[in-house]
């Protein structure tokens, strides 16, 4: 652990309520502190098109009370005048608004509450029809550090699911909003393995979510799957952690973010860039072959959890080339 995460994490264990909080503590990130309040973690971006003067790219939330929200705000803007505001939740979303900052919703999270989970029902129907179905395919689902994974068989098939994985979604890692896969155990990260006749097809990672010193959620960070596996195994693996977290009182689990997936109406919009919101949904609607738009979405509202909008704002609004500067940043472009 580097000297920066020993200093940061106190402040992580105590405010790191929103599921990008653990990303913050990424090796590309920076961090602005301010001692017994909390830190806001962000890249530094330029580029000779997107950005020519360089700018700030703040990730998420800052990691303190939602009380010292402006306060951080305020200081960092006073220190850093060109910003972005990347996956910002409801709360922190309003405290920018309130500061005069154009504030467009970016898409969805989507939360499940564990303790009363349960896949009775119309509307968690599919989930039960995966799970059925992974189960007579002979899938099963374990729980096991990564660097527990000594045999040379599964270190290898972790190492060609990824690649095979990545390839097909374009070939490399994102950065940023996204953390990459790492073959050492990091703190109190869980993962879990499916097999399917002692054959490693598909693992998953859950990073830890804070309250309080305490470990209250889980945000479904990791995805990898093999190619030609029973449908509904990524699925399924979700399901095996959200029975192992039920037991051990955790509050939710988070899936993470449906990019561009906005609700109906205007009513959690606040002070946005109308033509934004209009490239948000032609995107979600026309441009799925650059990302998988609708069907990142549709996989997460099969588990039918609570949706809860997130935001992109900026000291210099949300127009398209702010936007455009933040994917860029995100290596989406």
């Amino acid at each position: 652990m580097s000297p920066s995460e020993n200093r940061l994490i106190p402040y992580l264990e105590k405010y790191g309520s929103h599921c990008m909080a653990y990303t913050s503590l990424e090796p590309c990130m920076k961090y602005f502190v301010m001692e017994d309040i909390g830190y806001i973690a962000y890249i530094d971006f330029k580029h000779w098109f997107w950005s020519r003067k360089e700018r700030k790219i703040v990730l998420s939330n800052p990691v303190c009370h939602p009380d010292n929200y402006r306060k951080m705000l305020d200081a960092f803007i006073y220190k850093f005048s060109d910003v972005i505001f990347v996956q910002a939740s409801r709360s922190f979303a309003e405290v920018l608004n309130e500061a005069g900052y154009q504030t467009n919703i970016f898409g969805i999270e989507t939360e499940i509450p564990v303790s009363d989970f349960s896949l009775a029902g119309k509307q968690r129907a599919k989930l039960r029809q995966w799970q059925n179905k992974c189960k007579r395919e002979g899938v099963s689902v374990l729980e096991k550090n990564i660097s527990d994974m000594s045999a040379t068989e599964e270190q290898q098939a972790i190492s060609q699911i990824s690649e095979n994985w990545l390839k097909n979604k374009g070939g490399s890692e994102y950065s940023f909003l996204v953390r990459p896969l790492r073959t050492d155990t990091e703190k109190d990260v869980r993962y879990f393995w499916a097999y399917q006749n002692d054959k490693l097809i598909a693992f998953a990672t859950f990073d830890p979510i804070y309250r309080d010193g305490m470990i209250v959620a889980y945000y479904h960070n990791i995805d990898r799957i093999a190619d030609n596996v029973p449908h509904g195994t990524s699925a399924t693996i979700i399901l095996a952690a959200i029975e192992v977290f039920k037991t051990e009182g955790v509050e939710v689990v988070n899936l993470g973010m449906s990019p561009l997936f906005l609700q109906r109406g205007l009513s959690q919009e606040l002070n946005y860039n109308k033509l934004t919101r209009k490239a948000f949904w032609y995107a979600f609607e026309k441009l799925n072959h650059i990302y998988p738009f609708q069907g990142n979405a549709s996989h997460k509202k099969k588990f039918n959890g609570k949706a809860n909008p997130v935001y992109i704002s900026g000291t210099n609004g949300t127009g398209l080339r702010e936007v455009f500067a933040m994917v860029k940043a995100n290596g989406m472009i």
